[in-house]
């Protein structure tokens, strides 16, 4: 598997790629791609690999139930973002660990399958370890590996002192990249403001960065919060396409 494929996980709308795993199966590719992924596209990675014929059906099950749960990953507007953390501040609102951890688990629960990732499959899930402030490749129990990759601020606090990679370097390196880009250019008005848009910059800069550097990058712009499953799951399955007639080319 020398080729590696990275996809971010920010925001929810990473469970469309589905679609993109779907496309490199259908071009028998799927086992000689090493898959990086991060956040949210660690979801349709796991449970595509452990069941591709239902694959489809459970993600966009999950798709409706991660709009309820992860509420402002579901957001793809600073602007709300932005209410939603000074709304948090004047409510003077902590985010409980126990109740933080437990929602994450009873969503991991309903739609993740329990298979054990080792170091000789080609799904790599990435989280972010605090304690180290280093970036780990994490093997276990898939359900085990979610709950330290899924946590981000604003909603969730770290499990086990990982969160997700996605909100601290954007996406990991790889000959592949697939990034969602919703971060909106806005003239900002609140404190929170300025301190999403610095947040942000900083990690929209890292991720320009490797996609420069990789052989096929791929961005796909989000319009708006209420993108559809189905919409962006064909664009993650053109884009696999793309991909994959690119790979068997080189």
């Amino acid at each position: 598997m020398s080729f590696r494929a990275s996809l971010g996980g920010d925001v929810i709308h990473y469970l469309g790629a589905v679609g993109f795993f779907k496309a490199l199966d259908e071009s028998n590719l799927l086992n000689r791609v090493e898959i990086h992924c991060s956040g949210f596209s660690c979801i349709p990675a796991i449970v595509y690999f452990s069941k591709p014929q239902s694959s489809y059906n459970i993600i966009s099950n999950a798709w409706l139930e991660a709009q309820k749960v992860f509420k402002n990953a579901a957001l793809t507007s600073l602007d709300e973002l932005s209410k939603n953390i000074l709304l948090l501040y004047k409510m003077s609102t902590a985010v409980n660990e126990e109740s933080s951890k437990k929602r994450i688990q009873e969503f991991v629960e309903k739609f993740v399958p329990s298979c054990e990732i080792t170091e000789n499959d080609n799904v790599k899930v990435h989280a972010f370890d605090i304690s180290t402030c280093k970036d780990v490749v994490l093997y276990g129990n898939s359900k085990d590996l979610l709950l330290k990759a899924l946590p981000y601020p604003l909603d969730f606090a770290p499990v086990e002192n990982f969160i997700s990679s996605s909100w601290v370097f954007g996406i990991s390196k790889g000959d592949g990249i697939i990034y969602l880009d919703w971060i909106e250019k806005n003239t900002p008005k609140r404190a929170t403001d300025y301190l999403l848009l610095a947040t942000f910059a900083r990690t929209s800069a890292l991720v320009n960065e490797k996609l420069e550097k990789a052989r096929f990058p791929y961005r796909i712009r989000l319009s708006n919060s209420k993108d559809d499953f189905r919409i962006i799951s064909l664009k993650f399955y053109q884009i696999g396409q793309e991909l994959a007639n690119a790979i068997k080319s080189v």
